[in-house]
């Protein structure tokens, strides 16, 4: 009975100090071979609506949030009128990275389905928008970023979805 008060009081205070006092937390951010550091504020478990990711200095980001960094010369997320379309065989992805999108400030962001599958996830970017495909890349993961092509099949699929796209998503797996 005794030790298991011991353990219970122990993983208290290690679970206390690795949390802190609602400062921040010292988390390792791993880039190229170089490392980093990044303070992190500690989360706040009531209300949350969303999680962080980090971001390496290739500018890639884990599909689970933003990194609330801006791309220079971007327009805000809010002006940008993005498209994601899903070019996996995963059910569902394009719904979750548009809700995902809007979380971090994207507005009225539209979803469909690519014309073919692809291999990697690509900011596709109209003549102009490369500093917003940029954004949309850091944001959500993409690897690349491609002028979109006038007539093409991804143009057709996002126009049908939003007329006035500036940058179209294509998730790839």
């Amino acid at each position: 009975m005794l030790l298991a008060v011991a353990c219970i009081v122990i993983g208290f205070v290690v679970g206390w100090f690795a949390r802190g006092d609602g400062g921040g937390v010292l988390l390792p951010v791993v880039a190229d071979a170089v490392q980093t550091t990044a303070t992190v504020p500690a989360t706040d478990t009531t209300a949350t609506t969303g999680t962080t990711a980090t971001t390496d200095t290739t500018g890639t980001t884990d599909t689970t949030g933003t990194t609330g960094s801006t791309v220079t010369g971007a327009p805000a997320r809010d002006q940008i009128n993005l498209v994601v379309l899903n070019g996996t065989e995963t059910s569902g992805l394009a719904a979750k990275t548009q809700a995902q999108a809007e979380s971090i400030g994207y507005m009225n962001v539209g979803k469909g389905d690519a014309p073919e599958t692809q291999a990697t996830t690509i900011a596709y970017y109209r003549t102009g928008e490369e500093a917003a495909a940029e954004q949309v890349a850091a944001d959500l993961g993409a690897q690349t970023q491609e002028a979109l092509t006038a007539g093409s099949g991804i143009e057709s699929a996002a126009v049908t979805v939003q007329p006035d796209v500036d940058v179209v998503l294509v998730l790839g797996g």
